[in-house]
C-alpha cells in the first residue's frame, strides 16, 4: 500500500497522536480535534476513502443486465453496473471528455450511456462506443491513440452478494481485508438459502455531524438514556391485550449475554441476546434453519441481534429489522446516510410484512430510533465548538476487562477476534479509531 511520508502541514506523528492507545495503562484517549478539524477531514478523504477497499452496493440492487447503482467513494462519484455479460463493473461517473456526470439517479437501467454536455456515449461495461460527430471533429492523431473508456476502480470484488471497490489499485486482496468480518456477513446471508435481496425504496437523509459519529453509534451504553420513547412503547405493547407490532424487549437484555469485538482494519461487530426472538421476522423460518443449520446456529441468526461494522462505510445491522447503513462523508460537520431494508429471499410473506412494519417503526425518517440518535450526534458536533474540552472521555468503559483474543462466544461463533469486550462496553470504538489512526499516520501495517 502506498505510505506516502509527506503529509503536508499535519505531520504523522501529529495525527497519531490524536488516538492514544496505550494498553499497559488500559487507557484510550481521543482528541475532539479529529471531529471538527476540516484539514483532518480532507486527509481522510484521500486516506481512507480514496485509497482503501469500501462498500458500494448489493447485487440484489443490480439484478438484471444493464442495469445501473449510483454512489460514491469519498466525494468521487462512481456508478456501478451489471454489463451485457451479466458482471458487476465499477467506475467514475465522470464522462471522459469534459467530466460530467453520465448518471444523476440513484438507479435505473439503460444499455448506453450519454453524456448530457456534448453526445459521447458509453455501453454498461464503461467502454466509451462512440465520439459524437468524431468524423467532422478534425481530431489529431494522438487523441484517437487514447482511451476514451470511463476510468474503472483500481479494484472490484464481491463477497456473497456485497460489492466492494477501491479507487487505488494498491490495496491488499478483498478476501484479506474483510479477515473475521466475513462470518458476521455469513450470518446475515445464511439467513435463506437463496442469499439476502435490497427490499424496493430506502431512507437517506443528512446528518449535520462527522461521519465517525456514526461508526460510534452503535455502542449498548448509550440506548437507554437516548432511546426512552422506544423503551416506554414498547413496553406498552407488550402489556396489550391485542395485537400490536411488536419491538425487543430491552427491559431483560442488560442481563442477558453480549459482546463487542475488534475484527482488526476497523471492522467491529456487536451483538446481543434478546428475549423475545419469537416476534422477529426470521423466527418465523425457525423450523428450516434449524434443520439446515442445526439448533445453536439458528438461534445465534435467530434470537442475536447484530451489527457488523465494515470500515468505513457499512453498517449491517440485524435488530429491529435488517438494514444496511451506508455512511457518505460531505464535510467535517455533515455526513449523508442511506439506509436500506434488507431480507431473506423467499421469505414467508407475513414476515417479509413485519421486517417492512418494524424497518419503518424503528428506522425510518419518522421512526422511534434513527431521530433520537441523530439529534444526539448533532448535539455532540455542536459541543465539539467548546474547544477547551480537548480530549474525549467515552472510550474507557469497559476496558479494564476486555479480553485480548476470542471470548467463550466468539470461539463458539468459529470467530477470532483480535480483542472482545462487554455488550455494553464502549470498546468496540476502539478498533475502527485504530484503524484510522493507522490510516492517518500512514503507519506500516
Amino acid at each position: 500500500m502506498d505510505q506516502r511520508t509527506d503529509t503536508g502541514p499535519l505531520a504523522a506523528a501529529e495525527l497519531r497522536d490524536l488516538v492514544v492507545d496505550n494498553a499497559d495503562e488500559q487507557r484510550f484517549d481521543v482528541s475532539r480535534r479529529i471531529f471538527q478539524d476540516p484539514e483532518i477531514f480532507e486527509l481522510e478523504l484521500e486516506r481512507i476513502f480514496e485509497s482503501n477497499w469500501v462498500y458500494l452496493a448489493h447485487e440484489s440492487q443490480l439484478p438484471n443486465e444493464h442495469d445501473y447503482f449510483s454512489t460514491q467513494i469519498g466525494r468521487q462519484p462512481v456508478l456501478v453496473t451489471r454489463g451485457a455479460d451479466g458482471k458487476i463493473h465499477a467506475f467514475l461517473n465522470a464522462c471522459s471528455h469534459r467530466g460530467a456526470q453520465l448518471a444523476n439517479t440513484k438507479r435505473g437501467n439503460k444499455p448506453t450511456m450519454m453524456c448530457p454536455y456534448h453526445g459521447w456515449v458509453y455501453d454498461s461495461t464503461g467502454a466509451c462506443i462512440d465520439v459524437n460527430d468524431h468524423d467532422a471533429g478534425d481530431y489529431p492523431e494522438y487523441f484517437d491513440k487514447q482511451s476514451h473508456d470511463l476510468v474503472k476502480l483500481g479494484q472490484l470484488g464481491v463477497y456473497r452478494g456485497f460489492i466492494f471497490g477501491s479507487i487505488k489499485a494498491e490495496v491488499e486482496p478483498l478476501e484479506v481485508w474483510m479477515g473475521e468480518s466475513t462470518a458476521f456477513i455469513d450470518m446475515f446471508v445464511d439467513q435463506s438459502p437463496e442469499g439476502l435481496e435490497v427490499l424496493r425504496g430506502g431512507v437517506h437523509y443528512t446528518c449535520d455531524s462527522n461521519w465517525k459519529l456514526q461508526i460510534e453509534n452503535v455502542d449498548g451504553y448509550h440506548f437507554f438514556p437516548v432511546h426512552t420513547g422506544y423503551i416506554a412503547l414498547g413496553a406498552r405493547r407488550g402489556e396489550a391485550k391485542k395485537e400490536t407490532l411488536k419491538t425487543i424487549d430491552v427491559s431483560q437484555m442488560k442481563e442477558l449475554p453480549g459482546a463487542v469485538y475488534d475484527l482488526d482494519r476497523g471492522h467491529a461487530s456487536a451483538w446481543a441476546w434478546m428475549p423475545n426472538g419469537d416476534q422477529r421476522p426470521l423466527a418465523k423460518s425457525r423450523e428450516a434453519l434449524e434443520k439446515s443449520h442445526g439448533q445453536e446456529r439458528a438461534n445465534w441468526l435467530i434470537d442475536c441481534v447484530r451489527f457488523q461494522l465494515m470500515f468505513p462505510n457499512l453498517w449491517l445491522m440485524d435488530q429491529s429489522s435488517t438494514t444496511l447503513r451506508v455512511m457518505h462523508p460531505v464535510a467535517v460537520d455533515k455526513t449523508r446516510v442511506e439506509v436500506y431494508c434488507i431480507a431473506p429471499k423467499g421469505e414467508p410473506a407475513d414476515a417479509r410484512a413485519l421486517r417492512l412494519r418494524q424497518f419503518e417503526d424503528f428506522l425510518g425518517p419518522a421512526g422511534l430510533a434513527t431521530p433520537d440518535d441523530q439529534v444526539v450526534m448533532e448535539s455532540c458536533q455542536r459541543g465539539f465548538q467548546a474547544t477547551e474540552a480537548k480530549w474525549q472521555q467515552g472510550y474507557a468503559r469497559g476496558n479494564a476487562s476486555v479480553v485480548y483474543g476470542p471470548d467463550e462466544d466468539a470461539r463458539k461463533m468459529g470467530i477470532n477476534p483480535s480483542v472482545s469486550g462487554k455488550g455494553d462496553a464502549e470498546t468496540g470504538v476502539h478498533g475502527p479509531l485504530r484503524r484510522w489512526r493507522e490510516l492517518m499516520g500512514l503507519v506500516d501495517e
